[in-house]
This record gives C-alpha cells, sequence and structure tokens, in this order.
C-alpha cells in the first residue's frame, strides 16, 4: 500500500520553491493561490490521462 501523501510537506515544499521574495502578504497569498490552483488542474490531467492510456492498453479485442 502507498504512504499518504503529507500535505503539510508538500505545502512547505511548493512556498519554499515560489521565491515570493518581497511580494506583499496579499500577493503572496495570491500567487500561492494560483500555484496551487495550477498544480491541481496538471495533477488532474495527468491522472486523466493516464486512467484513458490505461483504457486503452486494458481493451480486449471484441470478436
Amino acid at each position: 500500500m502507498a504512504e499518504p501523501i503529507d500535505l503539510t510537506q508538500q505545502a512547505l515544499d511548493a512556498l519554499a520553491s515560489s521565491d515570493l521574495g518581497n511580494d506583499s502578504p496579499a500577493e503572496a497569498f495570491v500567487i500561492g493561490y494560483r500555484n496551487g490552483w495550477q498544480a491541481a488542474i496538471d495533477l488532474c490531467i495527468e491522472i486523466e490521462t493516464r486512467l484513458n492510456n490505461k483504457e486503452n492498453t486494458d481493451e480486449v479485442p471484441q470478436d
């Protein structure tokens, strides 16, 4: 079984890699929100692509 996802660590890693610099707290919030939203969409697309690929390889020809 796979290890549970450590959401806190993922959030801290994302924050550390965001290079927010001298942005105000409001700007940092918006940048973080947007980056998180994009990461979630990218994950959804990756999951859907993998599922579609798996469905295509699992198909059995019908006689």
